[in-house]
């Protein structure tokens, strides 16, 4: 009923609005601080739209209602420019003055705000990269490409099985919006990583902190807004191709794009294939419950795999805003190591010779997403409405004597969780005057999960859950603005009781056990924030964020009760939970000359009533699992800090330093929560080879230092990781054939071969550490077509 709703109102404002008379201009020019013109990159965020200005610095916007826009003006070794601009039939010529600076984070305007206005007026910290952050940094999965960026790190299962943490909470407590739908998966689970091509991916903008205000209960944490590329313009059409080789695992990437625009139409497609074999680790043998076991040719056993990926999208672009539908498919066929399920043992862990293959135990994971987004002016307002259809599919596959089960039905198939999921988005953004403005909107969403196999570990269930909030900006002064906001949340949880089949020695014995009852609950209550940012002096920008989040426990809390090989352990849910209320408060000082750049990002929160798995003192009973591990609600605190430093001494130059730690504590039990990542540091250096060549565009060189420290700040029967120092170089260079710019990099991945272990990766309760000397390859050759 209310996606047939908001259809019917998006078409009836589409229609109204493709009949309005478009006259007007939008006309300006950009200058350098030093007075000379720039060819700066100008858009309008509202329509999709962006120019080039030309040797002059002059640019226009033609065929543009009445209204407010949000132009964003960029150029590199410049400040980024933000304005909103009123559109009236006398609107005079613009004149934008851009101030110099090497600090490359300086030309990156912020979108993930939801009044698109600019970094002034952010009082939360957020982090921004670009294709070329992705492509430099690429790690063979989306959340390894951003793992550098201080306060990211990453939960792994092996090579392509990752999902972020952002200050050192990850699972629920972050959101993932791609295309401006949240991420819905298995996300719940350690060996469960994000179905999302790191090709498909142009911008990704990270709001650390509480931001359940603007996108729901999962953004207690943080939120990741993934973005495409822009829209092309002028009839423009160019054809893109990507190639990723990394050597420690003979991973093959190849990506093909074709991106457009034809008249008022704009469309975009890619392909993407990804092949990898068994990792390889800087050891012969592991421990395993007191037991030494070998590691052949020093190759991880079954740990290969392939992906495969498409998207589609295409859409009409006016002057009243956009409309665009996009079609995408991820899947995924990934080995687990043998370790993972059952026993390990010398022989099941003797190579058959074939590094490529995928054997069993595997998992099979296959993500559909259909995207529509619309971009709509009403008055001299926007609307935004983004409408959202999902259908997430994950196998298991085992041998069922490795797990005391007999011959079944479902063949090998362990374990099947069939998820649908229905998403609408609707913000309306108004602009009252200079000095206020505000956005208020809702979201809603409805999921259904349907399982399978021989195992259990997940019931059936539907969820519904919904907010309405609202959220307003004031500007006090030009260097003064005030941000705050509301929510109110309410869902319902559906879950069905699940019998499951007893086995004894591989045979039914015809008895059942009560994995867990009918579960009907429904939570609600509401969440708010509120900061500002002030620029004081000229340099100096301080901000300040003070926001309570309140987060719904969700069905895997409530109700699981299986074990899960790809964690290690037996998980038992809940229903008594309760929900989950933060208080966190976040500062933000930064620093910023033309060649030097500081950030200091304390933060702190109080969690009552925290939700977590716990390791319990005792072994599941099941067959084939290992320690026992209950959900359970302790009174929390985190905190911690980021800092980032940039340094150019001299034209091309770049020193950079981050730094990030995180502290928890539980104030129930006096020790720390489970999997907090350790102290870790990363110093980098940067160094652009001036141009000597037509041929030859830019050459660049670069080399990175990464030091984490001891975890042994560990929860109770949770293990502690001993330090270690990691060592990266590369060389990039581009090359200018015609009007093309290819682009190639070389770059080694722990260069000294060390022998360390990750805390957040799974593969770590086997003792097993992480891959070895690693050399990429990158190359990227876009085709004008037209």
């Amino acid at each position: 009923m209310i996606f047939r709703y908001i259809l019917g109102l998006i078409m009836l404002f589409t229609i109204h609005l493709s009949l309005a008379q478009t006259t007007l201009e939008l006309k300006g020019k950009v200058y350098a601080d030093t007075g000379d013109p720039l060819q700066a990159i100008v858009s309008i965020h509202e329509l999709g739209k962006y120019t080039v200005a030309d040797p002059e610095g002059n640019f226009s916007f033609v065929g543009l209602n009445e209204g407010i826009y949000h132009l964003h003006i960029t150029h590199m070794g410049f400040r980024s420019y933000s304005k909103n601009v009123t559109m009236t039939q006398e609107s005079p010529t613009l004149s934008v003055v851009l101030k110099s600076s090497e600090i490359l984070m300086d030309a990156m305007t912020i979108e993930a705000n939801p009044f698109k206005n600019g970094p002034l007026e952010q009082s939360q910290t957020i982090l921004i990269v670009d294709r070329e952050f992705l492509n430099k940094n690429n790690g063979g999965t989306f959340a390894n490409s951003i793992e550098k960026l201080p306060g990211i790190s990453t939960i792994n299962t092996g090579v392509g099985i990752s999902k972020p943490v952002i200050r050192g909470m990850s699972f629920n407590r972050i959101l993932v919006n791609d295309r401006g739908i949240k991420q819905e998966g298995q996300q719940w689970g350690a060996d469960h990583g994000l179905e999302i091509d790191p090709f498909d991916v142009d911008r990704v903008e990270i709001i650390k902190g509480p931001a359940s205000l603007m996108y729901g209960s999962d953004g207690m944490a943080g939120v990741i807004n993934i973005s495409p590329s822009g829209f092309k313009q002028n009839n423009e059409i160019e054809l893109n191709y990507s190639g990723f080789y990394r050597s420690n695992n003979d991973m093959y990437s190849n990506s093909l794009a074709l991106d457009g625009n034809e008249g008022d139409f704009v469309f975009r497609g890619r392909f993407t294939t990804q092949d990898f074999a068994d990792y390889k680790i800087p050891a012969d043998r592991f421990s395993y419950a007191g037991f030494i076991l070998p590691i052949h040719e020093n190759r991880l056993k079954n740990t290969a795999g392939k992906e495969r990926h498409f998207s589609l999208m295409g859409g009409v672009q006016k002057s009243w805003g956009y409309s665009t539908l996009s079609v995408s498919n991820f899947s995924q066929n990934a080995g687990l190591f043998v370790g993972a399920v059952g026993i390990p043992n010398s022989y099941n862990l003797r190579s058959d010779g074939d590094f490529r293959n995928i054997d069993i135990p595997n998992q099979k994971n296959s993500h559909l997403k259909v995207i529509w987004n619309n971009s709509i002016q009403i008055g001299k307002s926007w609307m935004e409405v983004d409408l959202g259809y999902q259908r997430n599919q994950r196998q298991e596959n085992s041998f069922p004597h490795n797990l005391g089960v007999g011959q079944t039905d479902f063949g090998n198939l362990a374990l099947a969780l069939d998820l649908d999921v229905y998403t609408a988005n609707l913000r309306f953004n108004k602009q009252h005057n200079e000095q206020t403005q505000s956005i208020v909107g809702f979201n809603f969403q409805k999921s259904k999960n349907e399982k399978s196999g021989f195992e259990f570990l997940l019931p059936d269930f539907t969820s519904v859950q919904g907010g309405l909030f609202y959220f307003g900006e004031y500007k006090a002064l030009s260097n003064l603005v005030f941000n705050a906001g509301i929510r109110l949340d309410r869902a319902m949880h559906n879950i069905q009781e699940h019998l499951q089949p007893l086995y004894q020695n591989g045979r039914p014995t015809g008895q059942i056990d009560q994995r867990n009852p009918d579960i009907d609950r429904s939570f609600g209550n509401l969440s708010g924030s509120a900061g500002l940012s002030w620029v004081f002096w000229e340099d100096f920008n301080l901000k300040f964020n003070l926001g309570s989040a309140y987060r719904i426990p969700t069905p895997v809390e409530l109700a699981t009760n299986g074990v899960h090989h790809g964690n290690f352990r037996h998980e038992v849910g809940n229903a008594n939970l309760n929900g989950e209320r933060s208080y966190q408060l976040d500062l933000n000082l930064a620093y910023s000359k033309p060649k030097f750049l500081i950030t200091l990002s304390p933060f702190w929160g109080y969690f009552d009533q925290y939700i977590y798995l716990a390791p319990a003192a005792r072994f599941s009973t099941l067959p084939g699992a290992s320690q026992l591990w209950n959900y359970r609600q302790d009174n929390a605190i985190f905190t911690g800090f980021e800092t980032i430093t940039q340094f150019n001494p001299v034209k091309n130059l770049s020193f950079s330093l981050g730094l990030e730690y995180v502290y928890s504590h539980n104030l129930n039990s006096g020790l720390p929560l489970p999997l907090t990542p350790p102290f870790s540091s990363l110093l980098g250096i940067d160094y652009k080879l001036p141009e000597f060549s037509k041929i030859f565009g830019e050459i660049f060189l670069f080399a990175e230092y990464r030091y984490v420290s001891t975890q042994d700040r560990v929860d109770r029967n949770e293990r502690t990781t001993p330090s270690y120092q990691l060592l990266e170089m590369g060389l990039g260079w581009d090359i200018n054939v015609k009007k093309q710019t290819l682009k190639f990099q070389i770059s080694g991945q722990n260069l000294t071969n060390s022998i360390y272990f990750n805390h957040l990766s799974r593969y770590r309760l086997l003792n097993l550490p992480e891959q070895g000397r690693n050399i990429s390859f990158n190359l990227n050759i876009p085709i004008r077509v037209r």
